[in-house]
């Protein structure tokens, strides 16, 4: 028993000392012996596979010691053979040591050489540094070298010491101005508020003049239409609106149409009229719009034009520019009060009218009901608010009579034209 204790012991220290010479070596193994080492550490695990064969052994043995002895021999054979082993291991870890060494040393050799190259490289860099380093240096010293273009410091201390003197000029005007503002400002406030005053007072009484004048206006509006009324309830020849001197006359014929245009575009009384009226005033300004269109008509036609084409032509410029808007104007205008501008102005227009051939027709009169056939030239308002207490279709007012010019065609015929007048009946 004492054998086989010792034996352990022995086998256990070797496999012990194997091991760690097994991982000294391992942790300075190499690409060329790692073959070596896996097979040291396969017959190193088949050492320790022995010893637990041997450790189970051991305890079988004791009892087959005792039944037979012949057993202790073989257990000898094979420790002597675990033995042979290690030694071969040993020698194996020896060579593999010195192999090492070598390669060590090889190993060393690389590394200085590898060290010389990148010294020279270092060395090489410090060269190529410094020279950029003398350029670099060469540069800030052509930089910093005086630039005769740029002006002198002290010149240019000397103008801004000038313009810091300037600027406290400025800077007490400044002052002084802001002063005047601020009095100017206090200054406005006060006449603000006073005029906020006036202004209030100003309000209230024009909100009694305003009321007053209204009353004026109810007043004189009771006596203008009590003017008007009596006016347009004159004859016929006290109607300054109403021209009939060419009822009869057929002067314009398709062989003068010549003297025709001549006649329309012949604005002499009326140039006459307004030649001392400002040109500011509204009747001179459409005065100006019709004698531009009356002659703009007069050059679109010749001799040879057809005479109901030239005619309709004049009529119309007559209708929109004389009679709508200059006649209805001075009716309104007279309609208000007395006009002593509007009346000259009327007898005026009605010369003209006249001297072309045009006149009214005078059948219809206010106070009377208008008939089918005064709708053909009349333009009817109706009044359907109950203001007067007439009968349905009754005349309350004639704004505008129609006017009539006389022609004879080309076959000889009498023909009229006309423009369209305006009136207002009862509904």
């Amino acid at each position: 028993m004492g054998l086989w204790k010792n034996l352990k012991y022995v086998l256990s220290d070797e496999c012990n000392g194997l091991l760690r010479l097994l991982v000294d070596h391992y942790n300075r193994r190499s690409e060329k012996n790692e073959k070596s080492i896996h097979d040291v550490l396969i017959k190193v695990q088949q050492m320790l596979d022995t010893q637990e064969v041997l450790d189970n052994n051991m305890s079988d043995s004791y009892r087959e010691l005792r039944e037979n002895k012949e057993d202790i021999s073989k257990v000898s054979s094979q420790c002597e053979s675990v033995f042979s082993r290690c030694e071969t291991i040993v020698s194996q870890i020896s060579q593999m040591e010195t192999e090492a060494a070598a390669r060590g040393q090889d190993l060393s050799q690389l590394i200085g050489q590898e060290f010389e190259k990148q010294k020279e490289e270092i060395t090489k860099g410090n060269q190529m540094l410094a020279a950029r380093i003398r350029e670099f240096y060469a540069y800030v010293e052509a930089i910093n070298e005086p630039d005769p273009d740029v002006p002198n410091v002290h010149d240019l201390l000397a103008r801004i010491d000038t313009l810091e003197k300037k600027n406290k000029e400025y800077e007490v005007q400044l002052t002084n101005v802001r002063k005047e503002l601020e009095e100017t400002k206090d200054a406005y406030t006060a006449a603000d508020r006073s005029y906020q005053d006036e202004k209030r007072k100003t309000f209230h009484l024009s909100k009694k003049l305003v009321q007053a004048n209204d009353k004026i206006n109810d007043l004189l509006v009771r006596v203008k239409d009590r003017s008007l009324e009596n006016m347009l309830q004159r004859d016929e020849a006290d109607n300054p609106f109403l021209i009939t001197q060419n009822k009869e006359k057929y002067s314009i014929t398709a062989g003068n149409i010549q003297i025709m245009v001549t006649r329309f575009a012949n604005t002499v009384m009326l140039d006459r009229f307004f030649e001392n009226v400002p040109d500011h005033d509204p009747y001179k300004k459409m005065y100006n719009r019709y004698q531009k269109d009356i002659r703009s008509t007069a050059r679109q036609f010749t001799p040879k034009s057809r005479l109901e084409d030239v005619l309709q032509a004049f009529v119309l410029v007559v209708q929109e520019d004389l009679i709508e808007k200059i006649i209805e104007t001075i009716y309104r205008r007279l309609k208000s009060g007395r006009a002593e501008f509007e009346e000259n102005l009327l007898a005026v227009l009605n010369q003209y009218l006249e001297a072309i051939g045009f006149y009214c027709r005078d059948e219809l009169k206010v106070g009377e009901i208008f008939k089918e056939e005064d709708l053909e030239d009349m333009e009817c308002v109706q009044d359907n608010h109950g203001t007067s207490a007439g009968e349905i279709g009754e005349i309350l007012e004639i704004a505008m009579y129609p006017y009539y010019i006389n022609y004879i065609d080309k076959s000889g015929k009498r023909k009229k034209m006309y423009t369209k007048g305006l009136m207002t009946v009862i509904a």
